[in-house]
């Protein structure tokens, strides 16, 4: 009885922890009995009101350091069944140059709510809908647009993101929103992954990215100096609440053809892979400051 007792234990943290992709969007009630986390008070995403937000225009403008670097690795888009999965690839200078002069040269993200640490860029997925009149998981003013773009940072403080999430200050995700529009303007940033998505309808299956990727090139003409900012969660299970979440307040243009490719995607059912994004969580007593610009006179 007792060996069974502890074989169900091991088990239910092996799945947790191991194997934490094990979930679905149709049935996201289930996460709070798989994943403990999931129904805690810091959990993502959330709705954002400017007229309920912290305005500040003190608050530093967020810096994009080494965002135009060329990897000099191929990088892999990976169909995991939830989303179009982006693995950035790590440069291998550590064992020649040291960790502290990788973190130097690898893209990473500082000040703002972020203050001095620096956060190195290691991922990035979307978000999106059946439709193009929803799919984004923050909702802005109360409208959710077509989808949303989360490059997910960990804090140069850790060594992996499994080690960061544990911690409250381990993670940092820039947001960046899109709109599709019926003039058919393609978002040139978003085509060297696009262009891809072709290869990666099925499930479980990756490619590469064959021309240079420049992780800058998905944010071109973002504005990044307005900005909602608040402390929360993984929008996926674990939901780690190790996550301040930088979201724009910028929505970038794309097209309804761009979007069609997303739409082609499979999950592991062999059903079209939508409406992936996590329903409004409550904001609770938490603040949520918005950065805007300082009128000149």
């Amino acid at each position: 009885m007792a060996n069974s007792l502890v074989f169900g234990v091991v088990l239910a943290l092996w799945i947790q922890y191991v194997s934490p992709a094990s979930f679905e969007y149709v049935n996201q009630a289930k996460w709070y009995d798989d994943y403990s986390q999931c129904s805690f008070k810091r959990q993502s995403p959330i709705e954002l009101n400017t007229n309920e937000s912290k305005i500040s225009y003190d608050l530093p403008k967020l810096y994009f350091n080494n965002y135009q670097m060329l990897y000099p690795q191929k990088v892999v888009v990976e169909n995991n069944g939830h989303t179009a999965n982006i693995n950035l690839p790590k440069v291998d200078v550590e064992s020649l140059f040291g960790k502290s002069l990788l973190n130097q040269i690898l893209p990473q993200i500082y000040g703002g709510p972020l203050h001095a640490d620096r956060f190195i860029a290691e991922s990035v997925h979307f978000h999106w809908g059946s439709k193009d009149t929803h799919g984004s998981e923050h909702v802005i003013d109360s409208t959710r647009h077509t989808m949303e773009m989360h490059i997910l940072h960990r804090n140069s403080k850790y060594d992996t993101v499994e080690v960061a999430r544990e911690n409250p200050d381990g993670l940092a995700v820039t947001a960046v929103i899109f709109q599709a529009h019926e003039d058919n303007y393609d978002f040139s940033g978003l085509n060297s992954v696009i262009e891809r998505l072709d290869m990666v309808e099925n499930y479980n299956t990756t490619t590469e990215i064959e021309s240079f990727f420049i992780l800058d090139n998905l944010i071109t003409g973002l504005d990044s100096d307005s900005y909602f900012t608040y402390e929360g969660s993984l929008t996926t299970p674990p939901c780690s609440e190790s996550v301040t979440w930088v979201v724009f307040t910028d929505i970038l243009p794309m097209s309804h053809f761009q979007m069609k490719k997303f739409h082609k995607l499979r999950d592991e059912h062999n059903t079209v892979l939508q409406n992936n994004y996590r329903s409004l969580q409550a904001k609770g007593s938490r603040v949520v400051t918005l950065r805007k610009h300082a009128v000149k006179k």
